[in-house]
């Protein structure tokens, strides 16, 4: 919905008024009219993209051969009633020069088909994309820059992320639709489990990329925090709005992601499992069909004074040499080599090496729940704000005098670290370009962000 003129565009409306749906969706005969025109323009075969009206008689022939036939017997005024309709949106007529030509909607009408048929995986690309988005965003200086960002870069990026996810959504599909129609196939000649073993391998390879494509969304998380740190910075209503809708689309597009691993998590156990019941069956089948091979081919004969059975005589006999071993076993006498009994040494405890040793023991266990503390700090500010940099704790922990708080602030870090790693709804990310330091340290380490996945 939008505002023109004060007056509300409603756009169910408008498209639903008298024939603009079908003025702008035209039935499959124009519409492959249109894309055969399109691809010969891509073949340079029209001059400066013009053609005639005779041009457009042989489109429609060409993807309708039997249009004269059945629609009318006046094909000429059949074309010219599609033509017209055709001039609504797609074409555009010369009146002087008698040719026509596209506009920018017959364009957008093929180049979104052929985008999207021809749509291919390539999460590198994605990569490449979002680092130069990153670029982009960080050379925006003022407000006017980084509004023509988010309205420009942002949007052109926006459809081919969609693409590649629609891309791996759709192989799925397609992988399913395959299992279905081959569900009638000959079992006894295996051609079903050939099937479920391919798709079973096409599943696992749109697992792998939809974890690749997963990686290239490392760029969109600092994407996503330099935009909130613009948003902040500038405090202007328009920036806050497209702001927002970026990161809703950041956040629906991991959705999807998920959606699409839960499906594949869905279907390849249960793939598997069909698959190991149509195989056993059918080994057993074979097993059988084996046994009666032999039991109507195989024939007794007398070797000597012993009866045998001879197998038929394309079944190759089975020969082999067994190893017969004979183990010395070595006796061990126990008096042989007699131990020496050793005495026993007995340490006396005294009262001052006790009380050490339980202090010791006692700052180990205040050591251990002061960084379990930190951990339960650095959680709870993760859960409330989606990210932190655990950098800047570091010299709030440590003390310059005191040389055991920078152990136990090396400690926590470390620890924090393990323990956001460990679970999956969070991530580290380790900046290595970014020092993080304080003027009473002399110690300075790199930036730490732990953040919250949405």
């Amino acid at each position: 919905m939008k505002h023109n003129d004060n007056h509300t565009f409603y756009f169910l409306a408008e498209i639903a008024k008298e024939n603009t749906y079908r003025l702008l969706f035209p039935d499959a005969k124009a519409g492959m009219a249109i894309i055969w025109l399109y691809e010969k323009m891509e073949r340079g075969v029209f001059q400066q993209n013009s053609f005639k009206e005779t041009d457009i008689h042989e489109a429609l022939r060409a993807v309708n051969p039997s249009i004269e036939l059945d629609k009318s017997r006046h094909p000429k005024e059949h074309y010219n009633s599609i033509i017209s309709n055709l001039l609504e949106y797609f074409l555009r007529y010369d009146d002087e020069r008698r040719i026509y030509s596209f506009k920018e909607y017959a364009y957008d009408f093929c180049r979104q088909a052929h985008n999207i048929l021809k749509a291919n995986f390539s999460p590198t690309q994605i990569e490449k994309i979002c680092f130069g988005l990153h670029e982009k965003l960080n050379r925006c200086e003022d407000l006017k820059l980084f509004l023509d960002w988010l309205k420009i870069d942002f949007d052109t990026f926006k459809p081919k992320l969609k693409s590649q996810l629609d891309f791996l959504d759709r192989q799925i599909d397609h992988s399913v639709t395959s299992l279905r129609e081959n569900k009638k196939l000959n079992l006894q000649e295996g051609a079903i489990l050939e099937t479920l073993r391919q798709i079973d391998e096409r599943f696992e390879v749109i697992r792998n990329q939809n974890i690749e494509l997963r990686s290239a969304f490392r760029e969109i998380d600092q994407i996503r925090r330099l935009m909130e740190s613009y948003a902040a910075t500038y405090e202007n209503s328009e920036v806050d709005t497209l702001v927002h809708t970026a990161i809703t689309f950041f956040q629906e597009m991991r959705r999807t992601l998920g959606i699409i691993d839960k499906r594949l998590d869905r279907i390849q156990p249960k793939m598997r499992q069909l698959f190991s019941n149509l195989n056993k069956p059918l080994f057993n089948t074979r097993m059988e069909r084996f046994l009666y091979h032999l039991i109507e081919n195989c024939e007794e004969v007398t070797i000597g004074t012993k009866k045998t059975i001879r197998l038929p005589s394309h079944i190759p006999r089975l020969s082999y040499f067994k190893l017969h071993q004979d183990f010395t076993i070595v006796e061990r006498k126990k008096d042989l080599f007699p131990l020496k009994a050793k005495k026993r040494l007995v340490i006396p405890e005294s009262p001052e090496a006790k009380s050490k040793a339980f202090a010791s023991f006692q700052d180990k266990l205040q050591r251990q729940d002061e960084i379990s503390r930190w951990i339960g700090i650095f959680k709870q500010e993760v859960d409330q704000s989606s990210h932190l940099c655990v950098s800047d704790y570091f010299f709030q922990i440590a003390r310059p005098e005191d040389g055991l708080s920078l152990g136990l602030a090396i400690a926590v870090i470390y620890r924090s670290i393990a323990f956001f790693e460990r679970q999956d709804q969070y991530t580290v990310n380790i900046n290595l370009e970014k020092m993080v330091g304080d003027p009473e340290f002399k110690t300075s380490l790199w930036e730490i962000i732990i953040s919250r996945k949405i």
